[in-house]
């Protein structure tokens, strides 16, 4: 019940935001799928929907490791800066769902990776974001379209669940074959404190859940939510899979992607010819 109370207030607030001008999307033509956004119950997860994650990326990296991504335009990638960081993202694929089929998969050769400026190899689980811009712009497809990231929002809002989606090792220790999802919840960032015995703040969110979590190979997966826009229901990005427990189950540690908005915003700027 409390859980429904909250979406109500959310889903309030996005609408009085953007109708005075508060609050904006990085790219229009995002969060959407061909088909209603079901989330089945990634160590603990289920096989996701299959176009239900169209944002979905898979990074390819110079040593053939693969992590996570997300497209939020046509042009850049967001993923976590540990994932690229001894070996760089030579490529992107899109549109993937099964891992050992390539039809409507798109790969796409990377022109620049950007890592926060502020992000070393020595405190990794701090500025832990990344860009990364393709070569060339991609076709939004019913497979292939961006999450949606909101800027110039006024307050931060903290949701009591998430849904993280990646190709990571399941329970039988094996990376995934085919794109897996879970919700994930909420908790109170002193807690992961006690956990990692790290010290995080307001640029990261700690989630998790007793059954379910990010693992080896879900880094730079997003976290993300369902809210009303405009009377449309998109798919936001709200976190970035930073780690995670050994056991993959339990509690992790996100990059608070709206902490970051203005980085993000201000070097695809930046970035774009």
């Amino acid at each position: 019940m409390k859980i429904i109370v909250a979406g109500i207030v959310v889903t309030a607030f996005l609408f009085l935001g953007t109708h005075k001008g508060s609050a904006s999307l990085l790219e229009d033509n995002c969060g959407t799928t061909r088909c209603p956004l079901r989330v089945r119950r990634v160590v603990g997860g289920n096989v996701a929907e299959r176009f239900s994650n169209p944002w979905m990326v898979m990074v390819l990296t110079a040593n053939g490791f693969t992590c996570g991504g997300s497209l939020i335009t046509s042009r850049f990638v967001l993923t976590a800066a540990h994932s690229i960081s001894e070996f760089p993202a030579i490529k992107v694929r899109l549109g993937v769902f099964d891992r050992d089929i390539c039809e409507h998969t798109y790969e796409v050769n990377i022109d620049q990776s950007i890592s926060h400026p502020q992000f070393t190899k020595r405190y990794m689980r701090k500025y832990d974001i990344a860009l990364l811009r393709m070569a060339q712009e991609v076709v939004f497809s019913d497979y292939i379209r961006p999450i949606c990231l909101l800027v110039n929002q006024k307050v931060e809002i903290v949701y009591p669940n998430y849904k993280l989606t990646g190709w990571g090792r399941t329970i039988n220790d094996r990376m995934s074959k085919i794109l897996h999802t879970t919700n994930i919840f909420n908790v109170g960032l002193h807690i992961c404190n006690l956990k990692f015995g790290v010290q995080t703040d307001q640029s990261h969110i700690c989630a998790g859940s007793f059954s379910s979590n990010a693992c080896t190979g879900d880094g730079g997966s997003p976290l993300s939510v369902e809210l009303d826009y405009e009377g449309t229901i998109r798919e936001f990005q709200l976190g970035i899979a930073s780690y995670v427990s050994a056991h993959c189950t339990g509690l992790g540690v996100f990059t608070n992607v709206t902490h970051y908005i203005n980085w993000i915003k201000y070097t695809i700027l930046a970035n774009s010819d």
